[in-house]
């Protein structure tokens, strides 16, 4: 019965550690989608500004294509921009209510859909940051002189290149092969432990049986 104890209280302790380190991770999707969430608000605000405060010269019939393709960028940069800011924030809201009022394994269910669903967000975060800065070049050749443009245009390039080589590095240098989940770690461990005897008897004990006599005691003459 010790064994018993001791096996069941190793069990219990892998699992609450194993919930703690669930919990850690958690809160880093919650940290994550929070930062991104406010970065992605502020570009959207960018991106209202120039929709709003944007005043084409009068020969504007001239450079058509050019204001349809910067109101283009102008939009899809609103529009995913608060896609990345809407998906943050409803993915921490309804992921924290499952692993904090959910049954059992909902903080499991919780960290694995945020896991799966940051890829979309952070797509969307990167699809508003190009299309604002594309968005730039096409609004510096409707407003400017073709000189100034063509260099802005060429400091905006080098900018968004900066941006992406940085960004993939980074992506590189601490990218890592997930080798399993923690759950199986734990149900790795528990399954090697050594099982237990069972309790009805200690073996090589017999009960001796109704029908067999005990030895008589040899009477005194």
């Amino acid at each position: 019965r010790m064994l018993a104890a001791d096996k069941l209280l190793l069990q219990s302790s892998l699992k609450q550690n194993a919930i703690q380190l669930k919990e850690k991770e958690l809160n880093l999707h919650n940290t994550n989608f929070g930062s991104l969430g406010t970065q992605a608000a502020v570009l959207a605000g960018f991106a209202v500004t120039a929709l709003i405060e944007f005043s084409p010269p009068p020969n504007i019939h001239e450079t058509r294509y050019l204001e349809i393709a910067y109101y283009v960028c102008c939009m899809l940069s609103l529009v995913t921009n608060l896609y990345c800011v809407a998906g943050s924030t409803v993915l921490s809201v309804f992921a924290t209510d499952l692993a904090l009022r959910g049954p059992d394994g909902s903080v499991e269910r919780a960290v694995e859909g945020m896991h799966e669903e940051r890829r979309g967000v952070f797509i969307s975060f990167a699809i508003g940051l190009a299309s604002l800065l594309m968005g730039m070049i096409f609004g510096a050749w409707i407003m400017m002189s073709t000189e100034a443009a063509a260099i802005s245009s060429v400091i905006v390039g080098v900018g968004g290149w900066c941006v992406y080589s940085f960004a993939k590095r980074t992506y590189r240098r601490f990218s890592f092969e997930e080798h399993g989940d923690i759950d199986d770690f734990v149900y790795a461990i528990v399954s090697r432990l050594p099982r237990l005897p069972r309790m009805n008897g200690t073996p090589g004990s017999r009960r001796p049986s109704s029908g067999s006599s005990l030895p008589e005691e040899k009477k005194e003459v």
